[in-house]
């Protein structure tokens, strides 16, 4: 059972269809800012929810599982037209969107989706980020998204990130009193807390890349794997070829013969992007 209901499993069948159908749209169109197919999945939901909303805990929690679920590939479908579009920094935000419904649907049902999470975990390495920032705030209370009290006090029946009937329980923070301090981390509670580059900064030369083999059509996005890391020799840039005797270009004051005449080649870093297609039915079992 992937979930815990069979109402629950027969309408994820129903939308696994579409899914499938969408995930072709995706590779065709280079990703999707939108889709009807996508609208008619989340109105089907919607429908079924209403029908089902004096039913037992269990089904309501399930049919929101297949809503995050439906979010997660919409998200998909967004976070490759942004790096098709060269927009990387609002890519990242977007990856991090999807990997966060990724994540909530694993959590909750048995529904498979390593197929995608091998994949986006390994585009997460074509961004240059590696570390991030964190906050530290005094708030007033911590609202609970659902009945309105403060989360964090006895008086409140639910606990953060818990389904209740069809509802994640969450903290929303409620007048700011003050900050107390910046961090930065290598590992995050939110990784979309990052130093903001340009989208045509250098920075960006991996994911760049990527987005070129889309867009020229040499590389589907199904067929995006994982990366090659390796060292290899290139010319040096800063390199000027001088009397063997004249003092060394890079200002040491040696004699160019006893100090960088041998440094015409540097060492430096090297990515090969490898091809390891995602079949349709690997992503949407």
């Amino acid at each position: 059972m992937r979930l815990r209901t069979l109402p629950a499993e027969s309408l994820y069948e129903e939308m696994r269809e579409s899914l499938r159908q969408f995930l072709s749209d995706v590779d065709l169109e280079i990703g999707l800012d939108g889709s009807t197919r996508i609208e008619g999945a989340r109105e089907r939901i919607a429908v079924f929810f209403a029908q089902n909303s004096d039913g037992p805990d269990e089904l309501l929690d399930d049919i929101y599982v297949i809503g995050r679920y439906v979010d997660l590939f919409a998200r998909y479908g967004e976070l490759w037209r942004l790096i098709a579009e060269e927009k990387f920094s609002a890519s990242w935000s977007k990856l991090q969107d999807t990997l966060d419904s990724l994540r909530l649907v694993r959590r909750f049902s048995n529904i498979n989706v390593s197929g995608l999470e091998e994949q986006l975990v390994e585009l997460e390495k074509t961004y240059p980020y590696n570390v991030f920032f964190s906050i530290g705030a005094l708030v007033e209370q911590f609202e609970c998204s659902i009945c309105g009290l403060d989360i964090d006090s006895f008086e409140c029946p639910h606990r953060k990130g818990q389904l209740y009937r069809g509802r994640m329980a969450v903290g929303i923070a409620r007048n700011l009193v003050s900050l107390d301090h910046v961090a930065m981390v290598d590992q995050p509670e939110d990784r979309r807390c990052v130093v903001t580059y340009e989208d045509t900064g250098e920075q960006f030369m991996v994911v760049r890349f990527l987005s070129r083999l889309l867009r020229e059509r040499s590389m589907s996005i199904s067929d995006f794997g994982f990366l090659l890391f390796s060292k290899r020799m290139k010319p040096n840039p800063g390199y000027k070829k001088v009397g063997r005797n004249a003092p060394c270009f890079c200002g040491s004051g040696i004699k160019f013969k006893r100090c960088c005449i041998a440094k015409s080649q540097i060492e430096g870093d090297h990515v090969d992007i490898t091809c390891r297609p995602l079949p349709i039915e690997r992503a949407v079992v």
